[in-house]
């Protein structure tokens, strides 16, 4: 029996035992196209060998679609059984947030073949693809000139005179919300004048707070509505009134408290979740506190295929998905510097010891930092997992450590890197078998 050619659409495998290839061509495919479709069991020249299929198959395939498929997409596992008694397995899949990756490689389909993009390619297939929110902030938002809070305004432009950024005289918050860019008509703000000024509280921010490490059981849970600059103070004040402060003596014998968790670096992060956020998703801005972490959360995606570390340390161009509200929080200084936050954030951690980590969920972008709750922080705690699994599965690959163990691959890289950096991890290859090699 013959179901075919391969396409852009379409791949063939003869078994789950090339489930690495696979992947491949899912990456491919969804890049290329949003969708595709994927069997086992089928030749190259689309005979069908048949696919042994097992009480186990469809699930283990299934766990490992959604653990090496970045970001996550939309998928069906299923047997078919054909006339002549043999089966084959059929794999559809769909999503719209490339670029996707497979075990951290890019790829993108080209007729029936699937080539692996390196940096440049990606980088402009990146540029090809971007969207952004500015079409979103110039829009009509319905809401009056008349909203506004004009008081907030007006110490915007005090402030935004100060820093030197702005050159403006205050006359009528008509005139200037105009050449601030935020007016949609004579009469209505345009979307990011209303989120950034507006008295009738367009935003929505969840703080909550954890009685332990898990979301079991709510100590405080307040859903706070306000402005852009009244939800950034709100976060603040939040973060500020349920962490521990510590007791610190100075050089000329005075004392002061110094926050566990660096409130210079937890506000670079909670401003960019309000410049890069997307105000149309289905989930709130939030920030929850654990007995070990706080975590800081942004709807909206972090702009691919970058990582936080390209901007700190390889001085990539900033890319803000809403250019207008970026642009007004960095005229007043609320952004000391576009596209720096991320270098500030993990300088300031560093000097301070405090551990951090990031994630992108389906919905948006995750920040967390560690607490000092103990002598040992859970992110420490992490860095010794790591090392003791590949010291006992020295092949294991970053993905397979980040399996294992239930942590981000960005977790398992980090500490990886600081191993290495320590001289006390090398990766030797023999027979083209990579192995870790610790030293004591």
């Amino acid at each position: 029996m013959n179901i075919g050619k391969e396409s852009e659409y379409v791949e063939f495998k003869e078994s789950t035992a090339e489930i690495d290839r696979a992947l491949e061509a899912i990456a491919a495919m969804l890049n290329k196209n949003g969708r595709g479709t994927l069997y086992f069991g089928v030749k190259n020249n689309g005979d069908v060998v048949g696919q042994v299929v097992g009480d186990s198959t469809l699930n283990q395939l299934s766990q490992s679609i959604a653990g090496n498929i970045r970001p996550l997409c939309y998928y069906t596992v299923s047997e078919k059984k054909l006339p002549d008694g043999k089966s084959m397995i059929e794999v559809q899949f769909s999503g719209n947030r490339s670029p996707y990756s497979a075990k951290g490689r890019y790829f993108l389909r080209n007729h029936d073949e699937n080539r692996q993009m390196d940096n440049d390619m990606l980088r402009h297939y990146y540029l090809s693809q971007r969207s952004d929110y500015s079409e979103w902030e110039k829009a009509d938002s319905g809401r009056p000139v008349t909203d506004i809070d004009e008081q907030q305004l007006q110490a915007y432009v005090v402030r935004g005179n100060e820093k030197g950024r702005l050159a403006l005289e205050y006359s009528t918050r008509e005139k200037v919300l105009g050449k601030l860019g935020l007016l949609y008509s004579e009469i209505n703000l345009n979307n990011a004048g209303n989120v950034l000024f507006s008295r009738e509280k367009p935003v929505r921010l969840k703080l909550v707070k954890f009685a332990s490490d898990t979301r079991l059981t709510i100590l405080d849970l307040q859903l706070f509505e306000g402005n852009v600059f009244e939800c950034i103070q709100k976060e603040m004040d939040y973060l500020s009134s349920n962490i521990n402060w510590n007791l610190k003596m100075t050089g000329d014998v005075r004392r002061t408290e110094e926050p566990e968790i660096p409130l210079e670096a937890a506000r670079e992060i909670i401003v960019n979740a309000f410049s890069h956020g997307d105000y149309n998703a289905n989930t709130d801005f939030e920030m929850a506190i654990y007995s070990d972490r706080v975590s800081i959360y942004s709807p909206g995606a972090f702009p691919k295929p970058y990582t936080p570390e390209d901007f700190a340390e390889k001085g990539l161009e900033p890319i803000p998905l809403n250019v207008t509200i970026s642009d007004i929080l960095f005229r007043d200084g609320t952004i000391e510097q576009i596209s720096t936050g991320f270098e500030r954030t993990f300088e300031v951690c560093s000097r301070q010891k405090v551990d951090y980590d990031y994630t992108e969920t389906p919905d948006g972008f995750r920040f967390t930092f560690y607490r000092k709750v103990t002598t040992q922080t859970k992110a420490q705690a992490s860095g010794e997992k790591v090392e003791s699994f590949i010291r006992e599965h020295p092949t294991a690959s970053v993905v397979e450590v980040a399996d294992a163990l239930k942590i981000s691959t960005r977790t398992v890289q980090r500490y990886l890197k600081k191993l290495k950096e320590a001289g006390r991890l090398i990766q030797q290859e023999a027979e083209g078998v990579k192995v870790w090699v610790l030293t004591d």
